[in-house]
């Protein structure tokens, strides 16, 4: 019987807190199309303490890619997972299904943080990391329907032309080529896919397509294959020094653990402590029923390219492996203090405006009927740039701030963990994610204030560019503010 089991069977459980009661209630699963064409797992809270080798707190791409390369690296780990709610119920679970190479933050910011050559080796190393991952779903037989097809960035004004072109010249400086990334003209673009007003597009072939919650639950079998123990409805409430303290279905739970990971990306931002580290801004998804034969020979899209275009608010889609069009975009309001709730997974006038958006650029998509609507909070640091590091209040490895790209960062991520944890010499320990500190999020309403003008001078932005094809000036002189 370790100390803190005996702490618990001579007290009884605390009285829990209007806060924590409220807090149980807030998040239900979103109605995804991922959700519904797969199979689920569902794990119990545990019943006992817990001792483990690691602990990581968080059952989503960034926990389990841990769990799964520490067991490779050391088979001897006592590896556990807990989740507040259950595996992929956060960002992994309710993304647009890209499994790209794309790094959040702009090589420039990392030279002059850190050096040219760290920048260059981040860029590389996330080329690599693609096609690692495909390795791995094939050497593990993983059915989520990766294809490899890479990705598309169209043009459809002379703004976006002039944008992407300059993000082709961007990549030059920094000595990579067009097998890397290109521009392709809006006939070459034709010959891939059929998209309204398009002058042409960047492409890169670092990008996959893949059905995310099957990925998801591929790794949790390969976790489970390696007696990886994982435990949901657990949620973490406090983080100290070699233990932890969460409250499960059965009551209050200690944990000891000589190394605890947090991998809770945007569900960072509700723990103690952490509320300015990142903020949760929502992205929105909707996905159409499976598209007959005939729309799709009028679009093409028969290598399953990613897709995006140039507007300055994002957008993303995919062509599933069944056949349907996957398509999101960003500019959802941020909401006050962080807030996040499961009545903010769906939006009437955000998902309107991406159906809007799909139908403009596929115009072939008009009256196909939309099958599912959903969202959820991606986690956004101060200066949009992913990290690993340690805490120093109580020793804990965090992870995260992907900022809607954690697919496959994540994975990037769980190798600098799992060379921290494990003590190897890795390269990976050099690459400039590893101990980068994000600037905390101003206060509210500061911040409130700061990101919704941001986010309304994107739109204008958008709007500008499209009515004059000149590239607007509404949101650089925002930029500069910050």
């Amino acid at each position: 019987m370790n100390i803190f089991t005996l702490a618990r069977k001579q007290k009884s459980e605390p009285r829990r807190t209007r806060r924590e009661k409220r807090e149980d209630t807030r998040f239900d699963w979103p109605l995804s199309l991922w959700r519904d064409t797969n199979r689920r797992f569902h794990f119990p809270s545990p019943h006992v303490d817990l001792d483990a080798d690691v602990l990581i707190v968080g059952a989503g791409f960034s926990g389990l890619w841990t769990a799964v390369l520490l067991k490779r690296s050391d088979p001897s780990l006592n590896v556990v997972v807990v989740d507040a709610k259950q595996p992929g119920f956060g960002a992994s679970g309710r993304n647009g299904g890209w499994c790209s190479a794309l790094v959040p933050v702009e090589p420039e910011q990392i030279e002059r943080k850190h050096s040219r050559d760290a920048a260059v080796a981040l860029q590389q190393r996330m080329f690599r990391v693609v096609d690692e991952i495909g390795s791995f779903i094939n050497e593990n037989s993983i059915d989520c329907d990766w294809e490899k097809g890479g990705s598309l960035t169209v043009a459809t004004n002379t703004a976006h032309s002039e944008r992407l072109k300059a993000d082709v010249e961007r990549l030059r400086n920094y000595g990579f080529g067009p097998d890397d990334l290109d521009w392709i003209d809006g006939t070459q673009l034709a010959g891939r896919i059929k998209v309204s007003g398009a002058l042409g597009a960047t492409y890169t072939p670092h990008c996959a397509a893949v059905h995310p919650y099957r990925l998801l639950d591929g790794l949790v079998q390969c976790a489970l294959d390696m007696d990886v123990r994982i435990f949901g409805d657990t949620r973490v409430h406090k983080i100290a020094d070699g233990y932890v303290e969460a409250r499960g279905e059965n009551g209050l739970v200690f944990a000891t653990a000589r190394n605890v990971v947090v991998a809770t990306e945007a569900y960072t931002s509700r723990l103690r402590g952490h509320r300015r580290d990142v903020v949760p801004l929502y992205s929105y998804v909707v996905a159409t029923d499976p598209l007959p034969a005939s729309v799709w020979a009028e679009i093409g899209w028969g290598d399953r390219e990613t897709f995006a275009d140039g507007r300055n608010m994002v957008t993303y889609a995919q062509r599933t492996g069944d056949g349907r069009i996957v398509f999101g975009g960003r500019g959802a309001p941020y909401r006050f203090a962080g807030d996040i709730h499961s009545s903010h997974d769906t939006s009437r006038s955000v998902h309107d405006g991406i159906v809007e958006t799909l139908h403009e650029l596929f115009p072939a998509t008009v009256g196909v009927r939309i099958s599912h609507r959903w969202g959820g909070p991606l986690a956004v640091p101060r200066d949009w740039h992913p990290s690993v590091v340690r805490d120093p209040r109580n020793g804990s490895i965090r992870m995260g701030g992907y900022v809607g790209d954690g697919v496959a960062f994540s994975y990037l991520a769980a190798q600098v963990v799992t060379a921290l944890v494990t003590g190897a010499d890795d390269p990976v320990l050099a690459l400039p994610i590893l101990g980068h500190r994000s600037r905390r999020w101003e206060p509210e309403p500061l911040r409130w204030i700061g990101i919704n003008t941001g986010l309304l001078a994107t739109r204008i932005a958008d709007r500008l560019e499209a009515r004059s094809g000149r590239r607007s000036r509404v949101l650089t002189a925002f930029m500069r503010l910050f």
